[in-house]
Order: structure tokens, then C-alpha cells, then sequence
């Protein structure tokens, strides 16, 4: 059965949506730095509303992610990005359990994530084509854009994005060389043949 190849954005885009975001105030701070978590540490939305304030480790630089998908821990390092934006928001973050939080200081709603992708989306005109529909950017589409960004820039190899993206299976994590694919065939096309 043929799988559907992942829906990715490029970087301009995930800036236009990171524009839409009001850093004047701690909500607008907390966004932020959600989409930079699922763009850069390829995270899903789950895994965000699930962090605990001792799974971000500033002084190792790794993100601890306790029962992912499949009940898998592993551990995500971050990016200067991430750490940033993290620590952005630890200066206003109200006191909660979790990482991520409401002002309030209770669990974030995996939807109200989605929706908030969905409206920085719409208001940056970014969409993904997905057939003939134009579909606003999920959190999901910022994870897959995340790790075919790694594969392509040769910052992590198939079996590493396979670790960082916490699959269990490598085929899982081959739809990510299709995707690049274009890349290769322009490098192969360049090749130097052997007959002159």
C-alpha cells in the first residue's frame, strides 16, 4: 500500500507564521516558543502539553520525553532556538507542574495547540496543498518539516531522525527520504560519467 508522503513547509513560511505571534505579552512569549519546540525538536503536540518543568534540561541541552508515542521515553536535544525561546518563557511562565502551561498555571489542551497552528497559519496566508484542497499548517506538519529540514541540511542521517522522532520502526521514518528525493536526483543527474 502506498503511503502518503508528509506535507512540509519551507523556512520563510514557518517565519511568516512566527511573525503573527505578539512577544509583548507571556502568552504570546509561550507560543512562540511551542512552535519553535514542534519546528526544531521536531515534538508532537502531545509530547509539548506533556512536558514537566524537569524534562528541559538547560545544562545537558536535552529534552526528556517521557512516554512518546508507543510509551517510549527518549531524549531530544535542542537547538540554540529552542533554548532560547525556553528560557524566554521561564522568565514569565506562572508556576505549574508543566513545562508548557496555561496562565493559570494547568495542563495546555492538545486542541487549543492545533488551533493556534491553524490561526498563525491563516493569518501569515501560509497553507499546505494538500490534492486540490489548501489545508492550514498543523502542529504535525511543523514535526515532519522538522526532521526532512534535518535530512536535508545532513544535520542527522535516517537512523538519527528515526531516534529524534521516537519511531519504532525505520520505515516509519523512510517517508522522510522521499521527500529529499528531488535533491538527489538533481546530485545524481550532476554526476560525471565514465564514458566522456
Amino acid at each position: 500500500m502506498a503511503s502518503k508522503l508528509p506535507k512540509i513547509i519551507d523556512r520563510k513560511s514557518v517565519l511568516n507564521m512566527l511573525k503573527q505571534i505578539d512577544l509583548s505579552c507571556p502568552i504570546g512569549i509561550r507560543n512562540y516558543a511551542i512552535i519553535i519546540m514542534m519546528y526544531r525538536a521536531g515534538l508532537r503536540v502531545s509530547e509539548v502539553c506533556n512536558l514537566t518543568l524537569s524534562d528541559v534540561n538547560f545544562e545537558t541541552g536535552l529534552i526528556y520525553v517521557q512516554q512518546g508515542k508507543y510509551s517510549k521515553d527518549r531524549y531530544v536535544p535542542m537547538d540554540s532556538d529552542v533554548i532560547k525561546t525556553c528560557q524566554d518563557w521561564l522568565k514569565v511562565r506562572p508556576q505549574s507542574d508543566y513545562f508548557f502551561c496555561t496562565m493559570q498555571g494547568g495542563k495546555l489542551n492538545q486542541r487549543y495547540i492545533r488551533e493556534m497552528c491553524y490561526r498563525l497559519s491563516k493569518k501569515a496566508g501560509v497553507y499546505i496543498q494538500d490534492g486540490t484542497e489548501q489545508k492550514p499548517v498543523s502542529p504535525h506538519k511543523l514535526r515532519h518539516t522538522c526532521f526532512t529540514e534535518m535530512l536535508r541540511e545532513g544535520t542527522a542521517n535516517i537512523r538519527e531522525i528515526q531516534q529524534l522522532a521516537g519511531h519504532s520502526s525505520l520505515n516509519t521514518t523512510m517517508i522522510y527520504t522521499h521527500v529529499v528525493m528531488d535533491e538527489l536526483q538533481a546530485k545524481i543527474a550532476k554526476r560525471k560519467g565514465i564514458t566522456g
